[in-house]
């Protein structure tokens, strides 16, 4: 009798194991089902049902048990939307939080970047440099102090033999995640005066170009580096290669490379850069890219530095002359 019992009782906890282990799969299908009717909400191109969406988002954190970053992050694009900066900070704080359960692990950087964003359009210059240094922790050839030599290098290659010799030579794969943090940081450092501006440029371009080629290589097998504008006759004719180039403000970074370039004294490195982006013919591209042609064209005629940003008392100081 008591062995009978026995085995009833495993068959009850294995029957009841299965049961809790079904129900919490159905949870966590319905939670992502919520989510993504949510976002498809937040992105409706006739007009984002921003409350519909928000209770999307909190129905999919109940289904999950309380632990659903993705949708704690994506509460705080609605708040941010809305400009209530300190509910938003607080979603995008307690999404980083919980980091280890987003289902693709880079989705940190995302938040990060928000983070980044929220405190920028608030001209908290310094807490924006913050989140983006925290992202270039991970960023090896940034951070790693193994690779000293390579950025001192890559600085003198550029001085030395400009940007067409630079770029054949560097390549840097695996950290595609930190290219919009060095285009910020190029751009401010730039705008408070410290030298660095130029790593963080040259560090931004060169990633792009690397994942750039690699996608060209994809279709052009024997496709190598030669020169920049030779880079960007391939690139521009894929749909997909000039699509990230632009997203990733690939004409941005180049122009304020040249900017920094210049306020470190190197005029004619600056001029070069200037000239290609005057010269090459980005009308095609957009309106943000002819943008930096311009300005290119007016910076070879009369070259000026821009009023420097002084992030700790959030006003414009202009640099001595």
């Amino acid at each position: 009798m008591s062995t009978r019992i026995l085995v009833l009782s495993t068959t009850i906890i294995l029957l009841f194991a299965s049961f809790l282990l079904s129900a919490q799969a159905n949870n966590y299908v319905e939670a992502w089902f919520l989510y993504e009717r949510g976002k498809a909400r937040l992105e409706d191109p006739d007009g984002p049902e921003l409350g519909e969406a928000l209770l999307n988002f909190q129905e999919a954190i109940d289904k999950r048990g309380g632990t659903f970053p993705e949708a704690e992050m994506a509460i705080g694009d609605i708040y941010f939307r809305e400009g209530a900066f300190a509910l938003a900070k607080r979603q995008y704080q307690k999404a980083y939080d919980l980091r280890t359960g987003m289902e693709i692990a880079e989705e940190k950087y995302t938040v990060l970047y928000r983070l980044a964003d929220l405190h920028e359009i608030q001209e908290l210059y310094a807490d924006m440099e913050g989140y983006l240094q925290q992202i270039l922790a991970d960023q090896p050839y940034f951070a790693d102090e193994q690779y000293q030599n390579f950025q001192d290098a890559f600085i003198s290659t550029y001085f030395d033999k400009g940007l067409d010799h630079l770029f054949k030579l560097y390549r840097m794969d695996g950290v595609a995640f930190a290219v919009p943090a060095h285009s910020k940081l190029g751009w401010f450092y730039y705008r408070t005066g410290r030298p660095s501006a130029m790593l963080h440029g040259l560090f931004a371009l060169d990633i792009m170009i690397s994942e750039a080629v690699k996608e060209l290589r994809r279709v052009q097998p024997g496709f190598v580096f030669t020169t920049l504008s030779a880079f960007l006759d391939a690139s521009l004719e894929r749909d997909n290669i000039r699509r990230y180039l632009i997203d990733g403000e690939f004409f941005k970074t180049l122009y304020y490379l040249a900017t920094a370039t210049y306020t470190a004294s190197r005029p004619s490195s600056a001029e070069s850069v200037w000239r290609l982006l005057a010269t090459y013919p980005l009308e095609t591209i957009g309106p943000n890219a002819t943008a930096y042609a311009e300005l290119s064209t007016r910076q070879l005629e009369s070259p000026w530095i821009d009023p420097y940003i002084n992030p700790s008392v959030r006003k414009i100081e202009y640099p001595r002359q």
